[in-house]
């Protein structure tokens, strides 16, 4: 089970990054699917499943609303990718 110690959590609150984890149907199965597709196409995670990107994309907006945060202040391909 990924948390948000798995992840680039340098530039980006592990709060948010668990959030956005937890608040993803299936993520691990998703996330793991994602990375076979950028391995093979050396694409990045928006290419590699777009839905997948767009729950995280509303994941991290909706966390940084709720935590009167900037959401333009981050970037999911640089948390996840």
């Amino acid at each position: 089970m990924y948390t948000a110690d798995d992840f680039n959590t340098e530039n980006a609150p592990k709060e948010m990054v668990q959030y956005i984890i937890d608040n993803i149907e299936n993520f691990e199965h998703r996330y793991q699917h994602a990375l076979e597709i950028i391995g093979r196409d050396r694409c990045p995670i928006w290419q590699a499943d777009q839905s997948l990107y767009m729950e995280m994309q509303d994941n991290l907006d909706d966390w940084c609303n709720d935590n009167e945060d900037n959401s333009d202040l981050y970037d999911v391909n640089e948390i996840f990718g």
